[in-house]
């Protein structure tokens, strides 16, 4: 598209708006680094290299890099800034800061609790911040049936609205069961996506064989699921493009790293993602700076790391046109970096304006109140007691062989196993020592009440119980805990404080961290949330959890696309079977 004001700052008939000086530009098309001063009009890049004699004016900013490093604003092609608490405002000052200019997230999980005036909310608060949404829209339609019990149901319908839109640049998260099934809803998705010339990003844990293979025939872009190196190389080998993941509670990039650094294939079609990230996470070690960071040090040349945070997303999101590198015409999203192998951050210009200078934001966000639709979503029919969430069973049974949810710290995927527990007065008791803990997940909307029960394994608490109101994809509240009286507490606490995450011992809330908008968000910054949940993770690690983010673990415990269990207010789901299965198996008289 010809701009005529930036082709004459390019050939030094106008004086730019912006100019930065003395930097050594990364050039991210060519894999250089070289002196050069940027020149800018309006929001976009006119000129790159020894600028003509016109380019400054009386009244032109100048920026004097300082040798320092210019690189494109990083962006993240897969996140669900939800997962971060923080309200969009908050998060976009806290990725900012990091060197991000923009966010491919899809906004389900405000649009599961609020629906699409959830989603436009969203869309609002967003136009006066920096940070810029690439919306991947739900191809996920979650619709109310047997299997949970959602806030606001989205139907295939909408789909075709919400790709029309200028923020939507794709599908999110195709599903591979029903493509692989044929599915005609499936196959009307991606032909829509095609004729509107928009992406299909992909949603494909563990998948590999001849089902990756008709899988990667439809189109599908990308996928952000692989866990390791032969998963990440084989959907690279069928053309899918590799998000590597490296999130709280999923920490693939290390492994999925080894398809570049021991395989040495070409990287251009491997980018770097968060998926899901709590703001202690971001506080603590940052955001796609410090994936750079683990690429160096993992023996990724510094600017192929760039490239996995720039271009390479750019194009995997087809929005190369206006970001992802250092070129004329694109949007001037520049992060000036101290250093390349660290990633350190000084300043971020978005859009020709200087936000970020010195490590310190320096836009002033406008205040913004949400609608009543994001609010107050936290609705339990009654209050729960202890007896609600105990499974029960034959008053003369002693015994009962039960499913386990087999949770881990570092990934996403569930183990299916089974134990033997002890049954009293006709239910059946958790197991601290052996770490089988109880699970129950309750209906918060206000519709049915229903509660799912059943046992887990792998969070190691000794005492008391944990609970909230984040559960991918339903947002009903889960708790998991050594006493269902204390699970009770938690759970009807966070209905007291309309959403949030609540830790209680002996029946007494020790700590808590209101999420008042939508269940799903936090009213306070990044650096006030984030101290209360490393005080609350900090406790669970004292009472036996070693998990690096029990909370994030807990929300994906919920879910019910990736294997082997889920659970819902409906009950224990197996994925593989897409069925609720009975938590107990057996009993036992003796």
């Amino acid at each position: 598209m010809m701009n005529n004001q930036v082709i004459d700052v390019a050939l030094g008939n106008a004086p730019a708006d912006l100019v930065i000086r003395n930097g050594k530009v990364v050039n991210v098309i060519t894999r250089e680094v070289y002196d050069a001063d940027i020149a800018v009009s309006g929001d976009k890049i006119a000129a790159i290299g020894p600028l003509p004699d016109g380019a400054i004016g009386s009244e032109t900013t100048v920026i004097d890099a300082g040798g320092k490093y210019l690189a494109p604003g990083f962006i993240d092609a897969h996140i669900h800034f939800e997962s971060s608490m923080l309200t969009f405002t908050e998060f976009s000052k806290a990725v900012l800061v990091r060197g991000t200019t923009s966010v491919a997230t899809d906004l389900m999980e405000i649009a599961i609790v609020a629906g699409m005036e959830g989603i436009q909310e969203i869309f609002r608060e967003a136009e006066g911040l920096p940070l810029d949404i690439l919306h991947t829209v739900p191809a996920f339609m979650s619709e109310e049936g047997t299997l949970q019990t959602i806030g606001a149901a989205l139907y295939p319908e909408m789909i075709e609205t919400l790709l029309k839109q200028p923020q939507a640049v794709g599908l999110a998260e195709v599903l591979y069961p029903p493509v692989l099934e044929k599915s005609p809803q499936s196959a009307q998705m991606l032909e829509l996506a095609e004729r509107l010339h928009k992406t299909a990003e992909g949603h494909a844990p563990a998948l590999t064989g001849a089902g990756l293979q008709a899988y990667a025939s439809t189109g599908i872009r990308s996928d952000h699921e692989s866990t390791g190196p032969e998963e990440a190389l084989a959907k690279a080998r069928a053309g899918i493009r590799v998000l590597m993941r490296e999130g709280c509670a999923a920490a693939d990039l290390e492994a999925c790293l080894k398809i570049i650094t021991e395989n040495h294939i070409d990287p251009r079609n491997c980018s770097m993602v968060s998926d899901d990230i709590d703001m202690l996470h971001i506080i603590q070690k940052g955001h796609l700076d410090h994936k750079v960071r683990m690429a160096v040090k993992a023996g990724v040349d510094p600017v192929t790391a760039l490239q996995m945070v720039t271009i390479n997303p750019a194009e995997s999101l087809k929005a190369d046109r206006l970001r992802g590198s250092l070129t004329p015409g694109k949007y001037a999203d520049i992060v000036l970096l101290n250093d390349l192998g660290s990633c350190d951050v000084d300043s971020v210009v978005v859009k020709g304006k200087l936000v970020v200078k010195e490590k310190q934001v320096i836009f002033r966000p406008p205040a913004f109140q949400y609608a009543d639709c994001m609010v107050k979503t936290v609705k339990l029919r009654r209050p729960v007691d202890a007896k609600d969430l105990l499974i029960k069973t034959e008053d003369s049974a002693k015994t009962a062989t039960v499913r386990v949810i087999g949770a881990h710290g570092h990934t996403l995927l569930t183990d299916s196993r089974q134990a033997e527990l002890p049954v009293e007065s006709g239910c059946i008791q958790s197991d601290v020592e052996r770490d089988l803990l109880h699970i129950a997940c309750v209906e918060r909307y206000g519709k049915s009440g229903s509660i799912g029960k059943s046992f887990i394994q792998g969070f190691q608490l000794r005492k008391g119980a944990i609970a909230l109101s984040v559960g991918h994809d339903h947002h009903n509240i889960t708790a998991l805990g050594a006493s269902a009286g204390d699970m009770a507490a938690a759970i009807n606490r966070i209905a007291q404080i309309d959403g949030g995450i609540v830790l209680v011992e002996d029946g007494e809330v020790v700590y808590e961290l209101p999420l008042p908008i939508c269940g799903l968000l936090t009213t306070l910054t990044a650096q006030e949330s984030a101290a209360v949940l490393d005080q609350m993770q900090r406790r669970l690690r004292e009472l036996g959890c070693e998990m690096n983010s029990p909370f994030m673990t807990l929300a994906f415990i919920t879910l019910i696309f990736i294997p082997m269990y889920g659970i819902t207010d409906r009950g224990l789901v197996d994925v593989l079977k897409g069925t609720l299965v009975d938590p107990v198996i057996s009993l036992s008289q003796d």
